[in-house]
């Protein structure tokens, strides 16, 4: 700012509009330019003095300017102060710990932040490379609208409203975590929830924000996610909670409904996707058990990381939710896909810096019809394919900070994106409830834990706590896959019922005893699972034999 006769004249400084900022620029001749200020029509005149540095235009050379583009690097300087692409308005940001917000501009400046719910301005000085990472003190939750301010010299500051504080959630996966709440026109496969219309129209929860990341599949790390991704106050309209993945919508209403605090949903998810495209390429490298899955050529292995998680790195978390299976669905053999996401979460959790983050995943659903044979029985790992790989991501279990949400009850016919997805959003939400938050709720269903004979019936026992209330989830006959096998290792469909908190099978005829193994649900797509706990949780589907390669640890 330069003082004229007593009167300021701003010539850089945070613009705001006013007359004293802006210039008229007017051809002399050629490129030569005379450059007046609009509030008082001065001339801008190259002096070294302060006062002789606005006079009246007198065709002096030293008032005479011209234009020209600045290099390619100067350019890169001059506009490259920026906030992450993951925050923008109605973010949530995570409460409890300390909030890392980041970005980039010129090499050694210093970047200043201030939180509204904080009062301080922090700084920090860029790398040699431009990239600044500033972090706020934990806070507490807080439903009141926040504002952050980010700024660095000589550059517009950017500016993040209606921020709320509360628990942020990673949702990831393929296609039935991307599934919305909404009917997709056109038909893309996603039909809806179940009674979309009804669940969008009651979405009224503006404490739940979503924020869907932009899709990249790329070879190399990404510094930022792709594009501008705007984060959604959960509204009930179309474009608003129609929008979001349904599976995150119903995590999060049950979150924030139980909780009353702020939810933020971050939904990292794409359609078709393997596993290890969502690992990284160290991990993939090192790990031996999962060797077979090390080639950067097929499935395009770690691609999704590099472009959708990584660049996520410095959020803070209160967990992750996943909901992914169907293209692993043939890995052979089928245990693999049990080490792999076991590393998976070992990677993710190192990448956030948080050893124990929450990680709670979906086990597939039953599916029949024309995209799938149904249900063949027997050994044949071709044949009971999608049963060995619920098995095997049973055993994912073993990770601790883990758990699965059963989804028997919630597959469709010929529908590969089933539309019961509030059961299974509210199971990850009820893990989340019972072992995050402390909450007295029962999260999980009948778990197996052995059989006894007598005569020609074997009873099956559940680990205590988790059968109380065993029941029948409607009033349809009891789904019969309940099936036993004798000395000859084949199994036979028996007659169930239900007694207390156990099964009891009546053992078909023709079974050669003793009875040395037993099995429920243990089929590619059991369509007709209806034993639940009193909590309506169901059974999980189980085998007691070991007739084939299972997992003994991860």
């Amino acid at each position: 700012a330069y003082d004229y006769k007593g009167h300021p004249v701003i010539i850089q400084n945070k613009r705001t509009g006013t007359d004293d900022q802006l210039w008229n620029i007017a051809l002399v001749s050629g490129k030569i330019y005379k450059v007046t200020s609009k509030v008082n029509k001065l001339a801008v005149t190259g002096s070294g003095s302060a006062a002789g540095q606005l006079t009246t235009y007198a065709g002096l050379v030293s008032q005479q300017w011209g234009f020209n583009e600045l290099p390619a690097s100067d350019t890169t300087k001059a506009s490259s102060f920026k906030v992450t692409n993951a925050f923008q308005n109605n973010m949530v940001v995570q409460r409890d710990k300390p909030f890392r917000i980041w970005g980039t501009a010129s090499p050694s400046a210093l970047v200043s932040v201030k939180a509204s719910w904080n009062g301080s301005v922090i700084s920090a000085q860029t790398d040699d490379s431009g990239k600044w990472l500033v972090t706020i003190p934990a806070a507490a939750a807080n439903a009141a609208p926040q504002t952050l301010v980010a700024s660095v010299s000589g550059q517009p500051a950017v500016t993040l409203n209606n921020i709320l504080i509360g628990d942020v959630w990673l949702c990831s996966g393929q296609s039935n975590m991307v599934m919305p709440v909404d009917s997709v026109s056109p038909f893309y496969g996603f039909e809806g929830v179940i009674n979309y219309q009804a669940e969008i129209a009651a979405a009224n929860y503006p404490q739940i924000r979503a924020v869907t990341i932009g899709y990249s599949l790329v070879s190399n790390l990404q510094a930022d996610v792709t594009g501008k991704n705007p984060w959604i106050v959960c509204s009930p309209t179309k474009a608003s909670a129609g929008t979001i993945s349904a599976v995150s919508y119903f995590f999060g209403r049950k979150l924030n409904t139980t909780l009353n605090v702020p939810i933020g949903l971050v939904i990292s998810a794409a359609s078709g996707t393997y596993a290890e495209q969502w690992v990284s390429k160290e991990t993939l490298q090192n790990d031996p058990k999962i060797a077979v899955y090390n080639n950067l050529n097929k499935n395009d292995a770690t691609k999704l990381y590099n472009g959708m998680i990584y660049p996520l790195r410095n959020l803070s978390l209160k967990g992750v939710i996943w909901y992914q299976g169907e293209n692993n669905r043939d890995d052979q053999p089928v245990t693999n896909y049990a080490y792999l996401s076991a590393a998976q979460i070992k990677s993710w959790r190192e990448l956030f810096n948080q050893g124990q983050l929450p990680f709670y995943y979906v086990q597939m659903t039953p599916l029949a019809g024309s995209f799938f044979a149904t249900n063949p029985w027997g050994d044949n790992p071709v044949a009971n394919d999608y049963a060995f790989f619920r098995e095997a991501q049973s055993f994912i279990r073993a990770v601790p900070g883990t758990g699965m949400a059963v989804t028997l009850d919630c597959g469709e016919l010929i529908k590969i994106h089933p539309r019961i997805k509030k059961p299974i959003g509210e199971r990850l939400a009820l893990l989340a409830l019972q072992n995050d938050y402390g909450q007295n709720v029962q999260s999980i269903g009948p778990q197996y834990q052995s059989f006894t004979q007598s005569s020609n019936t074997v009873t099956i026992s559940f680990k205590p706590g988790t059968a109380d209330g065993l029941k029948r989830s409607d009033n349809r006959a009891l789904g019969q896959y309940f099936f036993v096998a004798g000395t000859d290792k084949k199994f036979r469909q028996g007659v169930a019922t239900l007694s207390g908190n156990q099964v009891i099978i009546t053992v078909p005829n023709g079974t050669p005893l003793p009875v040395q193994a037993v099995r429920y649900a243990f089929t590619n797509f059991p369509m007709d699972c209806n034993v639940t706990n009193a909590a309506g949780l169901p059974m999980e589907p189980f085998r007691s034999d070991t007739y084939t390669d299972r997992i003994t640890s991860l």
